[in-house]
């Protein structure tokens, strides 16, 4: 970490500080004393000082996040944008003015939100080569707990040779419950520990994904794929891996699948929920639907990390591979998944599936004490109101009726409404879909016919197999 005093230009910063509100910082192996944020301090770029600004917070007791900022006009003329994936991904240090504030700033959205109001905020522009503090609003309405810091969102983490303990742990089959025991009474308690259970749990599945591969399992669907290309020249697969060579995700579709595409393509379903391997790989077939009305199998993808990335490569294989986009593709509302489509699909209609609003409504709203009455009217508006005037006005109403208006769920609901009610997607042709119902449909058959403790060529032996099958 470094930071700049404009020695003439600005006072000293330590100067006239009580010593209890400075806090010690590392750098380059001598110990240095910092003051917390003030109008005027200035850092040699904006990734040193959002990082200050993070540590900060750390020091207090509370979490920030970046409100708004602003890229340099260098970064935004090479391509990178906020929506960006890779090396086209905005970071702070690309940023002309970054804007942080207390993560209980804001509205209060329902009941058991933590969000305070709170006003506490830190606005930095790049000015003269230099990461300057313009205005700096340091009071918080809520109490602080710094002794709490390390298991905030923000701050935990998993150190390395804990880290490769539990690794080592699970090689022996140790279960995730028990391995965080262990580190939780070598620690001697929670106090002592930087995170929780389903960190340790998310950090060993990501681990199981990317090292814990059989080389003769990633060979293996290299060689499958590769004697597919030879014996059926409409056969299309692409297996892609990261810089070290590891297995990352897979796309492949026969030639009947392909075939399919060009007569009924036109409309298809995404879902990533059904895991169907030994190392708990998702697996996404894209789905469609006949002249018969029966499901079909336009193509399918195994992918490790279900993130913008993996579902970015995945869609483009899918363009390559079939030479045109749909007219509407139909998913769930996983927000990597939307920002994938709109990278990879611009000007497609997409539709979020209906049964998970719903279900997500029951989840937002299912506590509040009028909630039947609520669902019922809910209902009703979407299933039997298909103008969308009509619709509009019965959502206003149950928005009114019970105090729905502020931010929340209803409003979120009602601004996305396009891409969910019905009576807005009268007209557009759907093939009679609504939901991702087919996919997971889809998902129970193979699984009736899938040993899922099976490796990722025995998968695909099955997966021929199902294909017949449904053929």
């Amino acid at each position: 970490m470094a930071w700049v005093d404009l020695n003439e230009s600005v006072p000293d910063l330590n100067e006239n500080v009580p010593e209890s509100s400075q806090y010690r910082l590392i750098t380059d192996g001598q110990e240095v004393i910092v003051n917390p944020p003030s109008v005027g301090m200035c850092f040699t770029t904006g990734h040193e000082f959002f990082e200050f600004c993070q540590l900060y917070a750390f020091k207090e007791g509370f979490e920030m996040f970046i409100k708004s900022n602003k890229l340099k006009k260098e970064y935004k003329e090479s391509g990178v944008s906020k929506s960006g994936v890779g090396k086209y991904e905005a970071k702070p240090h690309m940023m002309e003015l970054i804007r942080l504030k207390c993560k209980k700033g804001g509205v209060k959205k329902g009941v058991g939100s933590n969000v305070t109001g709170c006003k506490m905020n830190i606005y930095g522009v790049s000015r003269d080569g230099l990461f300057t503090i313009l205005t700096c609003d340091l009071q918080h309405n809520h109490p602080l707990n710094p002794d709490c810091s390390r298991l905030m969102v923000n701050y935990r983490c998993i150190d390395g040779t804990t880290f490769k303990r539990a690794m080592i742990n699970d090689m022996g089959g140790v279960s995730i419950s028990k391995n965080f025991g262990t580190h939780l009474i070598e620690k001697g308690g929670y106090e002592n520990i930087t995170f929780n259970n389903r960190d340790l749990r998310n950090a060993i599945n990501v681990e199981r994904r990317s090292s814990r591969f059989s080389a003769a399992d990633a060979a293996g669907l290299d060689a499958y794929f590769k004697a597919q290309r030879d014996l059926h020249p409409e056969f299309y697969s692409s297996i892609q891996v990261d810089d070290d060579g590891v297995f990352t995700n897979a796309f492949w579709s026969d030639a009947r699948s392909r075939g399919t595409c060009k007569y009924f393509g036109d409309v298809i379903t995404f879902d990533t929920t059904f895991a169907c391997n030994r190392y708990r790989i998702p697996f996404a077939p894209f789905i469609g639907v006949n002249h018969h009305g029966k499901s079909i199998i336009f193509a399918a993808a195994l992918i490790s990390h279900e993130n913008t990335p993996s579902f970015v490569w995945v869609f483009e294989e899918f363009l390559k591979c079939m030479g045109k986009a749909p007219l509407g593709i139909l998913t769930d509302q996983d927000k990597a998944i939307c920002r994938a489509i709109e990278l990879v699909f611009p000007g497609v209609r997409h539709r979020l599936c209906l049964w998970h609003m719903l279900q997500n409504a029951s989840k937002n709203l299912g506590s509040l004490s009028d909630w039947k009455k609520i669902d019922t009217l809910i209902r009703t508006a979407i299933h039997d109101l298909i103008d969308p005037d009509e619709f509009d006005e019965a959502w206003c109403h149950v928005m009114d009726e019970y105090g729905l208006r502020g931010p929340g769920w209803m409003k979120d609901a009602y601004d996305n409404r396009r891409q969910w009610a019905p009576a807005y997607n009268r007209g557009k042709f759907w093939a009679g879909m609504s939901s991702t119902q087919r996919s997971e449909g889809m998902n129970r058959f193979f699984k009736t016919h899938v040993n899922l403790d099976c490796g990722l060529v025995l998968f695909i032996h099955n997966y021929e197999y199902c294909m017949r099958i449904k053929a």
